[in-house]
């Protein structure tokens, strides 16, 4: 269960202040990140907080007396949740795509597409495969290799380095739709006969009308076009997604590792005022050219490093 609740900033203060002693690891577009028993708290900069987890709707009804707008339920009749996919789609056999790293200044941009077939649901299930923004970064590193033991998956990495060279020919939406096309392509040389024979879809996780992603697509030398649908939650869809989404967040964890490692360090992954801090002091440590090697460069954090690194 998932309740939305859109709040003036002042309301925003009061939830803050009082899941101050609950905080847990941001994530990206996130102002606080909370765990209150079973459910997590997510404050966004949008001002709408998102409440997870059993007893989601209950934690959530605290602030609807506060003047919050009524609780909107995480269905499929939710406006931010809409779909269409057909009726029993959550049981298909069907490729799950995702990608992460994109919010964050730090880091690769991951992409992963995963073939989940219906006979290997239940055995995900009993992994404890669910929505990744309900699982801890270990649970993450737990949960990606077994999954990679279970089903068939393509992971592409996209570093630093790459992704700042494709950003001078193609915004980002149009480097992540090049990039979820060569995933789901490369998953798709790796399954047999029988597997393609079963496939009953491509689901992704959308960052970006159907519309948008088609028309990037036609750029592609090789586009996939063949059964996409597109879903924002994809992860709540169908498995597959949260799949993705698992091993794709465990290989950027993996890049914050990689990356920092000649410099001593573990990069930290978001795009707020301490990031700016942070890569200020890489700067001045490493020089300006770090930055090609560990960061995306066109974010606003880098002309906000530039100018703290000469300050001090």
């Amino acid at each position: 269960m998932s309740v939305t609740l859109k709040i003036n900033p002042k309301q925003f203060k009061q939830l803050t202040d009082y899941y101050s002693a609950q905080l847990v690891n941001p994530v990206p577009y996130s102002e606080f990140r909370a765990k209150a028993g079973s459910v997590t708290i997510t404050g966004y900069t949008s001002g709408k907080v998102l409440f997870q987890g059993n007893g989601a709707e209950s934690e959530a009804a605290k602030w609807s007396e506060i003047g919050a707008e009524s609780p909107s339920k995480s269905k499929s009749t939710n406006k931010d949740n809409l779909s269409e996919l057909p009726n029993g789609f959550v049981n298909w056999t069907i490729i799950g795509n995702d990608e992460v790293g994109n919010g964050s200044y730090f880091g690769a941009l991951t992409v992963v597409s995963c073939y989940l077939p219906k006979d290997k649901q239940a055995l995900i299930k009993e992994l404890g495969v669910k929505d990744s923004k309900e699982l801890s970064d270990p649970q993450i590193r737990e949960l990606a290799w077994q999954i990679k033991e279970t089903i068939p998956y393509h992971l592409t990495v996209c570093s630093p380095i790459d992704y700042n060279r494709g950003v001078g020919k193609l915004n980002a939406n149009g480097i992540k739709v090049s990039l979820h096309n060569f995933t789901i392509q490369q998953l798709i040389k790796k399954l047999s006969k029988e597997q393609l024979n079963e496939l009953e879809g491509v689901l992704i996780d959308q960052f970006t009308p159907e519309a948008n992603y088609r028309k990037y697509l036609k750029n592609e030398d090789s586009p996939y076009t063949e059964k996409l649908y597109f879903v924002k939650k994809g992860e709540s869809h169908h498995l597959a997604v949260a799949c993705a989404s698992i091993i794709a967040r465990d290989a950027f964890l993996e890049s914050l590792e990689t990356l920092g490692k000649p410099y001593g360090v573990t990069l930290p992954s978001g795009a707020g005022v301490n990031i700016d801090q942070f890569a200020a002091r890489l700067i001045k440590q490493a020089g300006v050219e770090v930055l090609d090697k560990t960061a995306k460069k066109h974010f606003k954090n880098t002309q906000k490093a530039l100018k703290i690194a000469k300050m001090n």
